[in-house]
């Protein structure tokens, strides 16, 4: 039961701390929930929301290709496939294929040109156009620390996936996955209960020797006190 525990918890955190891969520009780079985060805080990010089953995305594509080599060394131009990417598709709050988002700075800009999908107009406004266009509200942007944050909640559904995913690529049941999945925030929460039931334990003691010695010092400070009150009536005598 521990050995499941423990290969649980090791797996789970491996998917969420495992590396992402080095981007470059000069070139389109997909990105999912996983990566979107440490791309977006490269610098400077085009990114393109879209379908696979969307004409205007397809159409789009050639011209993503040829922005990413007219903005290299510039802007970092991505793309994101909203239906498989569900819960970054929200954060970045589209509701229409292709959507056109510019973040930098911790804002996020949409691109409205929907007739001017073309390299030079696109290039125009990643370059220089963008400050000319209102960012979103503050607690709409993913790239700020609000957004960041929020992202996290996000990522709990993707996280669970990749992590039922790898077990299942491991050989466990679903039977075994519930179990290990409810074993492992229970061992957690015994554990929490332990450390701080200890602490109590020792802050109870700590306490308790203090007050003895507090204690025994008034006792002797008593005596003393007691003393010397008789010495005194000896002498008045």
């Amino acid at each position: 039961m521990i050995r499941s525990m423990l290969c649980a918890l090791v797996m789970f955190l491996g998917f969420i701390v495992a590396p992402t891969s080095a981007y470059q520009t000069g070139k389109v780079v997909e990105v999912t929930e996983a990566d979107f985060d440490a791309q977006v805080a490269k610098g400077p990010t085009l990114v393109d929301v879209y379908a696979d089953w969307c004409g205007h995305c397809r159409q789009l594509a050639p011209v993503w290709e040829e922005l990413a080599k007219e903005l290299e060394g510039e802007i970092y131009v991505v793309k994101v496939n909203g239906p498989k990417c569900r819960s970054l598709q929200q954060r970045l709050h589209v509701k229409a294929y292709p959507s056109i988002l510019y973040l930098r700075d911790g804002e996020m800009r949409s691109y409205d040109g929907t007739g001017q999908r073309t390299v030079q107009a696109l290039a125009a406004f990643a370059r220089k156009g963008w400050r000319r266009t209102e960012p979103v509200p503050f607690y709409m942007a993913p790239n700020n620390w609000y957004g960041r944050s929020v992202g996290w909640v996000y990522k709990i559904p993707a996280v669970a996936r990749g992590a039922h995913a790898n077990l299942r690529e491991a050989g466990w049941g679903d039977v075994s996955i519930i179990f290990a999945t409810l074993a492992v925030p229970v061992a957690a929460g015994m554990f929490a209960i332990f450390v701080a039931d200890a602490w109590v334990v020792r802050t109870t003691r700590a306490r308790g020797a203090a007050a003895r010695r507090r204690d025994h010092a008034r006792r002797l400070l008593r005596e003393q006190q007691e003393a010397l009150e008789r010495v005194n009536r000896v002498h008045a005598d």
